[in-house]
């Protein structure tokens, strides 16, 4: 069965209530590709008739923030129409004590809904997989513990549940029975139970097929396989989880059910361990659980902040209004071909070898640091996500760089290497460039080689590159040395290029330009301690979602 997907174009749906954005990390093909091939897994009409249903259990393993909810929401939307489908959120369920129930109440719910109707009294009843529960039992011990739980003998409600779906309220004698309290007792001691178990699945697995073929009924257009998923469950209790992967292993592998578990797999091995010990093998434990394993790509950091982040606080006409005047000069970002303050920050990013996680919490402290500043003069945000990331990496070299001004030459006690080859080794600086907008006329006219001769400078205004260490380098000694020995290095540049009668110009060469242009821009008030003061202020902020 070929499936439409398109979401390109956001959409509201009756199902989640919610609103969903266009899909910004390209996750569509991914849902294109995994519905193929997880239809064929369920459901394949030229295999020989016992074989053409099958179960098939799939994780779908990608890390915090690279938007598993969405995906699997949004997928389940589409494929509504051609199948039927189950969305479980395990963690918001999580207080339930049954993972068991929890997956049978959503399939009720949900498939039922689907069904129409016209399919309640004929398939949805409480009465027949209640009974069913209680038969699997000794009679004496089915009746002994209903009358426990609800109070009454199990044979009355047997008369009259005919009617009633689980979830739904009976009398006996004037008493008000909730019948899906009652479904949930009988199963939690019914699975306990070895002699019972085999009958009491059975049951389910031949009721889940029931709901499955009413969906289908009421809806000929839909097919084989049903979808289940599984949202959040790494989010879970460990107990629960483990439970819940159980019952889906051994209660719901029936033939024509495909599940599809989202997890942050190494998050759910973490899980795992707190069950078992640390010296247990999470990996292979979990690995037996599903059929197969895919994994999402991480998409681009410049993509997961247009998710994750208000970036907008990052543009040109916000910062604007704050009267935040940038360094470098975040530019129009209507302009596609110049749009380029957000791919300076992720190359910041990159260079650091960042988590998502880390990369989605040190923008929100940014953003969080520039909703906090107003009229500023020369603001450097390359710079604060510098010492930002710096700081989460590695404190003791963060306090080091703000203590002391590091160029090429300088060591620091008990240090075999200087600053300068820490960090390029370490963080790769010297291979990623970014791109600025300079205006080098703007900064000097003409380059004296003596007091009265010089040479225009040639310099045009543009788009230039630089690589972060020399931009990293070039602001630091701005901040960390004072305004008249700035100055001086910066005559001693000018004369030194004018002498040398500069070979022909490269215009991609930004590194020329990054002091000159970030000390005219820098007030004498602002220095490194100005600059630490915002990063300790903002780590504190940190996220507890997990």
């Amino acid at each position: 069965m070929k499936v439409n997907f398109s979401w390109s174009e956001p959409t509201t749906n009756d199902t989640f209530d919610e609103y969903f954005q266009p899909d910004q990390l390209d996750r569509e093909k991914y849902a294109q590709f995994l519905t193929s091939f997880l239809a064929q897994q369920g459901f394949d009409q030229n295999r020989d008739a016992e074989k053409q249903k099958r179960n098939y259990v799939l994780n779908l393993n990608a890390e915090w923030g690279a938007g598993k909810s969405y995906f699997l929401k949004r997928w389940a939307l589409t494929l509504e129409e051609h199948y039927p489908v189950v969305y479980i959120d395990a963690w918001k369920q999580d207080y339930s004590d049954d993972p068991l129930m929890t997956v049978i109440s959503s399939m009720i719910k949900q498939l039922r809904k689907q069904a129409g109707k016209g399919a309640d009294k004929n398939v949805f009843k409480v009465s027949r997989k209640l009974v069913g529960l209680l038969k699997a039992a000794a009679p004496a011990l089915a009746r002994g513990l209903t009358t426990k739980y609800l109070g009454v003998d199990p044979l009355k409600i047997m008369e009259m549940a005919d009617d009633k779906a689980i979830g739904e309220s009976i009398n006996s004698d004037g008493q008000s029975i909730d019948m899906g309290l009652a479904a949930q007792k009988m199963v939690e001691h019914l699975i306990s139970e070895h002699d019972a178990k085999s009958k009491s699945i059975d049951s389910l697995k031949h009721n889940v097929e029931q709901w499955i073929e009413a969906v289908k009924s009421n809806d000929t257009t839909k097919s084989y396989p049903a979808f289940i998923f599984i949202d959040e469950l790494d989010r879970c209790r460990p107990n629960y989880a483990v439970e819940m992967l159980e019952a889906i292993k051994h209660i719901f592998d029936i033939p024509g059910v495909v599940f599809v578990v989202a997890t942050d797999t190494e998050q759910l091995q973490h899980a795992v361990k707190a069950i078992y010990g640390e010296g247990f093998d999470a990996k292979q434990y979990l690995g037996r659980f599903f059929n197969s394993r895919y994994t999402f790509k991480t998409p681009s950091y410049e993509k997961i902040l247009g998710v994750h982040c208000d970036t907008y606080k990052l543009s040109k006409e916000h910062l604007t209004q704050k009267e935040i005047i940038t360094f470098p000069d975040i530019l129009d970002q209507n302009d596609n071909d110049r749009t380029i303050s957000l791919r300076n920050l992720t190359l910041v990013y990159e260079a650091f070898g960042l988590s998502t996680r880390q990369v989605i919490q040190i923008t929100d402290r940014l953003i969080a640091t520039i909703d906090n500043l107003n009229n500023v003069q020369g603001l450097n945000i390359i710079y604060l996500a510098f010492l930002l990331c710096l700081r989460e990496k590695d404190s003791e070299l963060y306090d080091k760089v703000c203590t002391y001004s590091f160029t090429d030459n300088i060591k620091f006690q008990n240090e075999q290497n200087s600053l300068n080859n820490h960090l390029s080794n370490e963080f790769l600086w010297k291979n990623k460039y970014l791109i600025i907008e300079l205006h080098p006329n703007s900064i000097v006219e003409t380059f004296m080689s003596t007091p009265t001769a010089g040479m225009s400078n040639q310099w045009k205004d543009g788009i230039y590159k630089c690589t972060l260490f020399d931009f990293i380098t070039a602001s630091h000694l701005v901040l960390k040395l004072s305004k008249s020995e700035v100055s001086r290095k910066l005559t001693e540049q000018y004369s030194n290029h004018a002498r040398t009668k500069k070979p022909e110009i490269d215009f991609s060469n930004g590194q020329f330009w990054i002091m000159p242009t970030f000390h005219k821009l820098t007030p004498d008030t602002i220095n490194v301690d100005y600059y630490k003061d915002l990063v300790e202020l903002a780590t504190n902020l940190d996220h507890i979602d997990a």
